[in-house]
Order: structure tokens, then C-alpha cells, then sequence
């Protein structure tokens, strides 16, 4: 495979090097918004000064190719080890540093699920909430608005709020 073009719609989110499954050189791995694309790079010197740059491509996947189960995205990262499962096949990612294979991840599943690290945590904070005022009958967002407007003691005195059915 030659080097590999980007589309029109398509950005570069991260790029950095790494070691890919069982081969023993770096590779250069860069992140797109529809694919990743693991290139070997070859650099060959043809003058003093001057310097020839060629890249093989090794490995193209497609963002979309990723499985998720249970709406969560299957990568998954040990330390500097990211492992990620795609439809076609299973593979490993080794980075520098634990660091770096946090950026990748966290890049990848925003990538994937078109969300970002915040979204997804302010739903799962939502959720939490949501699930307290059905078990408990609790409208959980009403107290704490009592709580900010008369104080703990006018809250406790006046009552919890419940939920209105």
C-alpha cells in the first residue's frame, strides 16, 4: 500500500508513534475522524542535506469498524498497551507512555460514539440523579434548589420535596 490521502471531511485528531502488534519497529499511527492508519516510515538520506521521506502503509482501520457492547466503545488500555476490537479482527497498540494511550483512547471513543469525555459524563451524572428520584421518590433537583434558596434548616423545616406523580 502507497500513502494513504485523507477525504475531504476528514481531520487529523492525534498523531504519534507506536509499536503495532508483532512488529518490532516504531510505526507511525495517526488518527483521523473515520479511520486509523498504522504507516511504516522510512527515511533515506540522499544528500548531505537533504532527506527522502517514504511511507508504507501497514494497517488502515475504520472508526466505524470498532465494536461497542453495551453502548461502550471496546478499547481498552492497560498502561502504555491499548487493546481494540473491530469487526474484522482484534489488535495491540503499544504507546510510549500511559499518557499517550489515554489521549488515544479517549480520542477514539469521542471519534466513535460523536460525543465528547464531558457529554458523557454530565448524561452519566443525569442518569444517577434520574434513577435516585424514581427509587426513592425524591425530586432530587427540587431540594437542592430549596437548599441554595432558604438554607438546610429552611429545607429540613419546610420538607424534602417530593416528586410529583
Amino acid at each position: 500500500m502507497e500513502n494513504y490521502e485523507l477525504a475531504e471531511d476528514e481531520v487529523i485528531l492525534l498523531t504519534t508513534e507506536v509499536y503495532y502488534n508483532d512488529v518490532e519497529d516504531k510505526l507511525l499511527l495517526t488518527l483521523t475522524s473515520k479511520k486509523i492508519i498504522i504507516e511504516k516510515v522510512e527515511i533515506k538520506k540522499v544528500s548531505l542535506l537533504k532527506k527522502e521521506e517514504n511511507k508504507k502503509v501497514i494497517n488502515i482501520v475504520n472508526i466505524s469498524d470498532i465494536k461497542l457492547y453495551n453502548n461502550k466503545v471496546q478499547v481498552h488500555q492497560k498502561n502504555s498497551e491499548v487493546y481494540i476490537q473491530t469487526i474484522k479482527n482484534n489488535f495491540t497498540i503499544k504507546f510510549d507512555n500511559a499518557i499517550e494511550a489515554v489521549k488515544f483512547v479517549t480520542k477514539v471513543t469521542d471519534a466513535v460514539t460523536g460525543t465528547t469525555m464531558s457529554d458523557r459524563g454530565v448524561k452519566k451524572v443525569k442518569n444517577a440523579f434520574d434513577k435516585v428520584d424514581d427509587v426513592l421518590g425524591f425530586d432530587t433537583r427540587g431540594t437542592v434548589k430549596g437548599v441554595i434558596e432558604n438554607g438546610i434548616t429552611g429545607t429540613l423545616l419546610k420538607g424534602i420535596k417530593r416528586k410529583d406523580k
